[in-house]
């Protein structure tokens, strides 16, 4: 079966997500357009905070982050997202989509960036005798790397931003 094309696959993750948090109680919207920051804003009660989420869709067992390449592997930056969810979308053989999320903090997911970006550079060394040009390729976690991270939608829900006296 053909897969979906990515730019239907990253709308299709982010509508996904957006109905997630709709679905739980809490007010999301898509950000549109091509120089966007973050792909959704979920919004306090009051509409006087929102919280950042980055959406990764993939229909293997691998997420392209590019968080070295965008540079956002530091936590404190302030356009950094304050959550990352990631959609695994499998069609079935009966034509039937089943999906996954994980949510991960945005320390959560550099962590878990940096510790796969050294496993990746050890096993280069190993190799080649050098060390890989980080910026040239595409940073990527694997569902192996996030699996304890399932479901974890109470990371938002739950987050004082969204639920503090002054939202």
């Amino acid at each position: 079966m053909p897969k979906i094309p990515p730019y239907l696959l990253s709308l299709a993750g982010e509508y996904r997500v957006c109905s997630e948090l709709n679905k739980r109680g809490v007010f999301a919207t898509i950000t549109y357009g091509n120089r966007k920051s973050v792909d959704i804003y979920a919004i306090s009660g009051r509409h006087t905070r929102a919280l950042k989420i980055e959406v990764k869709t993939s229909q293997t067992p691998k997420f392209v982050t590019g968080i070295g390449q965008k540079r956002k592997g530091l936590a404190n930056r302030p356009d950094a997202p304050d959550f990352w969810v990631l959609v695994q979308l499998r069609r079935g053989p009966d034509g039937c989509y089943t999906e996954r999320f994980f949510v991960l903090t945005h320390r959560e997911i550099c962590r878990k960036q940096t510790a796969r970006n050294r496993e990746y550079e050890k096993r280069y060394v190993e190799r080649n005798r050098r060390k890989p040009d980080i910026s040239k390729g595409v940073d990527n976690i694997m569902v192996a790397d996030v699996g304890n991270y399932e479901d974890q939608w109470s990371k938002i829900l739950d987050d004082k931003r969204l639920k503090g006296k002054n939202s």
